[in-house]
Parts: structure tokens; C-alpha cells; sequence
């Protein structure tokens, strides 16, 4: 099943978001505005905003104007890191559009970047829990120290727990981010917490899995770069003697395949976490997202 038909029942909370998210931008309006608009408005899944609209489901609880507003801060947040990531990249395309990068070089682009920040930051000053704020700024400092550790460790293969560690800092920290901030919103049980955290990071770091072994182009282009995906570990662990610059296709399908092994083994786990105290109709809508990817 296709995740834009999974997503059907939040889909009204979709829209109120992309709704806020052009109100936030054109209430603080610069003479980037329009380029900006049109960036946050591309081809985009909505995931990690969805993912919030499903947690606060799943523990059966109203979707209300601050865990909109949870959701809105989380998508300024990954776009901004989008902006910066393409710099680090040098990257000429994102969301099938010209990246801000290549349109305007460098300075202007990590501008956008931190002026995206900025929003979000607007944006989660509004919710007034202290809390919460604190459980943002712990996570963005997460996600950019894995950023970092991505950057020292490029040209160098990670073992495969690096690989998931690193996962886990850069992409799947935004997911628990939600996570504990939904909980914190609602005072939920300690003991629900921690598995939401659990599954926010199995969920997260299974999505970026998934994402970097698309395709054999994907896997090759990330090497060329200095980042070496769980498929491109498996290369070499497999065929030592050889250069992953010249991976076949056969070679692609074999490491692809172990991907695949590993990402069950972590969709099971993943699975267990939710087995009892959640909305079941929810908590399907989340695992078959989780397989969607």
C-alpha cells in the first residue's frame, strides 16, 4: 500500500498544516519569500508531521492546535536541515526542484537555511511548555552532532552498528523528537514513553535504511560522496577485493537483499513495542507506513 493512501486519515491535519506553514512564512516575509514557499510546497510526504498526528492517535488523544504546532516546528526543522544538507552535498536538485544551492550559491543558501531555523524556533516558542522546548533543543543538537560525526567519518566504512548509530543521530532523532514531545504534552506513562521512543527510532532509522538503498545510482552516488549506506557495508564486507565503484547490478541485488533481512529483523522489533496499550487501527496505520518506505 502506497504511504499517501495510509496517511488518508490524517489527511485533514495535513492540510491545516500546510495551511499554518504558509501563514508562519508570509507573516515573516522577506524578499526570499516566494522561493521559499515554493520549496516547503514541492514534492514533499509530510512524514515526520504525519508521524505526530499518528502518535497522538495512537494514544488516543485529540489532534489540538499545540501538537499541530509540534508538527509545523518539525517540518521547518527537516526542511531547514534539507537546505543545509544540500550545501554539505553540493547537491543541484531536492524535492525534484533546483536546490538552493545550485540557484543561489553557498552564502544565500545557508541563509535560507537559518532563516527555516528561525521559524521553527518561532514556532515552537508559541507552544509555552518549557518542557517540550528543552526536548527540541536536546534533539537538534543530536541531529547536528550527526551531522558532524557523518562529515569526520567520510571516506571511512562504519561497521554496520556505527552505520545504525549514525542513522539514528541524523535522520531518526527528528522522529523521537516527536515522540517524546507528544508524550510530554500529554503526560503519558513512563512506561509508554520509552516504547514510543523505542519505535520513533526503529521507525526513523528504518526509513533512512530504505532511503539509501534505492537503487544501485543512490548507493554508488553516496559512495562517490564519502557515505557509505548498509548496502555499501555489505559490499565490502562481501567482496573485499573490490572497488564499490564498479558494484554490478547482481552484486546491488545481493547487499540489497541483506538490507532487506535487516530491515525486517528491525520492523519486528519495532512491531513488539506497540503490541499492547495502543489503538490497534492506528497502530496498523504506523507499521504499514513503516512498510510502505
Amino acid at each position: 500500500m502506497k504511504s499517501e493512501n495510509i496517511l488518508k486519515p490524517v489527511q485533514n491535519y495535513i492540510v491545516e498544516l500546510e495551511n499554518d506553514l504558509k501563514n508562519v512564512v508570509e507573516q515573516n516575509k522577506n524578499e526570499l519569500c516566494d522561493d521559499v514557499l515554493g520549496f516547503l510546497f514541492s514534492k514533499s510526504k509530510r512524514l515526520r508531521p504525519a508521524f505526530v498526528f499518528l502518535l497522538a492517535l495512537l494514544l488516543d488523544k485529540k489532534v489540538d492546535e499545540n501538537i499541530q504546532k509540534i508538527a509545523l516546528c518539525l517540518e521547518i526543522l527537516h526542511s531547514a536541515t534539507l537546505v543545509h544538507d544540500d550545501i554539505i552535498d553540493e547537491e543541484t536538485k531536492r524535492r525534484e526542484i533546483e536546490s538552493f544551492y545550485s540557484k543561489f550559491g553557498q552564502k544565500k543558501a545557508l541563509i535560507i537555511g537559518d532563516y527555516l531555523f528561525s521559524l521553527a524556533l518561532l514556532t515552537l516558542s508559541s507552544i509555552e511548555n518549557q518542557k517540550i522546548s528543552k526536548i527540541f533543543a536536546d534533539n537538534i543538537l543530536l541531529t547536528i552532532n550527526g551531522e558532524i560525526n557523518q562529515f569526520k567519518s567520510s571516506f571511512s566504512y562504519p561497521s554496520e552498528g556505527e552505520y545504525l548509530k549514525k542513522s539514528s543521530l541524523k535522520t531518526a532523532n527528528l522522529f523521537v523528537c516527536a515522540a517524546c514531545a507528544v508524550c510530554e504534552y500529554f503526560s503519558v506513562s513512563e512506561e509508554k514513553r520509552i516504547k514510543l521512543e523505542k519505535f520513533a527510532n526503529y521507525f526513523g532509522t528504518i526509513f533512512q535504511i530504505k532511503n539509501d538503498t534505492k537503487d544501485l545510482k543512490s548507493v554508488l552516488n553516496d559512495a562517490k560522496m564519502g557515505t557509505y549506506t548498509l548496502c555499501a557495508i555489505y559490499f565490502r564486507q562481501k567482496y573485499s577485493n573490490c572497488d564499490i565503484i564498479n558494484m554490478t547490478n547482481e552484486q546491488f541485488l545481493e547487499c540489497s537483499n541483506l538490507v532487506q533481512d535487516k530491515t525486517k529483523e528491525l520492523f519486528l522489533k519495532a512491531k513488539e513495542l506497540l503490541e499492547d496499550g495502543f489503538r490497534e487501527d492506528i497502530k496498523e496505520l504506523l507499521l504499514n507506513l513503516l512498510l510502505s518506505f
